[in-house]
């Protein structure tokens, strides 16, 4: 596999790191094998894929707070016992997804983050790494970004945990811009939350963008101009 260089190009990016539907669903499998009864790889990848799809169905329909493992069960055709040799229970659901995504960007984008690469590089890269990791897994972002505010408050620590690497790496990258007068001096946390929220954007209003046929390059090429005015030094 050739190693995504931080190219606006969403092809490139999608055969060049672990995105696709199968090593999608073998990455959820592998983190949280050791909470699945079910040893046979295959069989529970399988069902986990039947479980989650009809979670984001559900929570789409009627919110996953609302949601019961009954009606799980019911959208599956699982018994319950089955179910909960996968899931064990809502709670845990939850916490697979949303500890699934932070794991994704790792192997996508985390480690390929060069600290050695100029700070314009390492954002671009940040941002184009982020918009195409949401537009290949938007069901799961937009679900973890819906359903936070509603889940226990062991997932809503787990959620900020998230957010906050994210600020930090965010952050760390615009103060090396800013030390090597690159970028302007600004608001480290108020830049950083303006960028977030225009990725969130992304996978959040995902239909207005598609109804626009506005496709997740030439988004990438709007927010690095929006970005780049901002910050960067004429």
């Amino acid at each position: 596999m050739n190693q995504w260089q931080g190219e606006n190009n969403f092809a490139i990016f999608k055969s060049s790191v672990p995105i696709s539907n199968q090593q999608v669903w073998q990455a959820f499998y592998q983190l949280h094998k050791e909470k699945i009864q079910v040893q046979k790889e295959k069989v529970a990848i399988e069902k986990l894929k039947t479980i989650i799809k009809a979670t984001f169905k559900l929570s789409n329909q009627k919110g996953f707070s609302l949601m019961s493992l009954r009606d799980l069960s019911q959208e599956t055709g699982m018994s319950m016992g089955s179910l909960y040799a996968y899931i064990g229970s809502k709670t845990q659901l939850a916490e697979m997804v949303h500890q699934f995504l932070p794991h994704m960007f790792d192997l996508c984008i985390g480690e390929q983050l060069d600290h050695k690469e100029s700070p314009q590089q390492q954002l671009n890269k940040l941002i184009r790494g982020h918009i195409f990791i949401t537009e290949c897994l938007q069901p799961w972002f937009f679900f973890a970004f819906m359903e936070t505010k509603h889940l226990s408050r062991s997932i809503k620590q787990l959620a900020k945990d998230n957010e906050a690497k994210s600020e930090i790496l965010l952050g760390n990258i615009i103060e090396q811009g800013e030390k090597e007068g690159v970028f302007s001096q600004s608001d480290k946390f108020l830049t950083s939350m303006m960028i977030k929220s225009l990725l969130q954007n992304w996978y959040v209003k995902r239909n207005k963008y598609k109804q626009s046929k506005t496709d997740c390059e030439s988004y990438i090429r709007f927010i690095e101009q929006v970005i780049g005015n901002y910050l960067e030094k004429s």
